[in-house]
């Protein structure tokens, strides 16, 4: 089992068919593995086998985003009865091989997972080593800079005047005026 990596927002979901008391057991072990209490959707009176008017299933799963971990307390509260397809092959949770054949694909996708994060550290190591990965580019050159500063500093124009002019937004100018001055590259 994976820690979540700091700043990681975890979403939760239970379900219930018809004991109240469960999604209180289910609610407390989500709040306990981290799910805070504002992103915890929860569906009442449905079976796992039923998908229709599922509001919080729908919530839950419209509030994730890359890096962020959709939480169960256990499978079926999420799906019930759902198998897996992968191409032209279907597999069922329940049955004993699906279950070992689909726990050793998370297995190895997660493995392949790891693997790339780390090819992708040495490329990048690589690239840099050679001069090639030189990070994200200014987006105005460094003249248009010295201007902004003294323009502003001079008091000739205001941060959105700026904005307006150079077609940039004023965050960036606020780096430009607040921030270090860049270095040529």
């Amino acid at each position: 089992m994976n820690a979540t990596a700091p700043g990681t927002v975890r979403v939760g979901y239970a379900r219930c068919s018809t004991d109240e008391q469960d999604v209180v057991v289910q609610t407390e072990q989500l709040l306990g593995l981290g799910v805070s209490e504002d992103r915890i959707y929860i569906d009442r009176g449905f079976s796992g086998t039923t998908r229709r008017n599922r509001n919080g299933l729908d919530q839950a799963l419209a509030a994730v985003w890359p890096a962020s971990v959709f939480t169960v307390t256990k499978f079926d509260r999420f799906a019930r009865g759902v198998l897996f397809g992968l191409g032209p092959s279907v597999y069922d949770w329940n049955d004993p091989f699906g279950r070992l054949f689909l726990q050793t694909l998370a297995m190895v996708a997660e493995f392949e997972a790891n693997l790339g994060h780390l090819r992708t550290r040495e490329g990048m190591a690589l690239a840099k080593k050679n001069g090639k990965l030189k990070g994200k580019q200014p987006k105005l050159p460094e003249p248009a800079r010295r201007s902004i500063r003294r323009r502003y500093a001079e008091g000739e124009v205001s941060l959105a005047d700026l904005a307006g002019e150079y077609s940039v937004g004023r965050s960036t100018i606020h780096r430009i005026i607040h921030g270090p001055p860049t270095e040529p590259r």
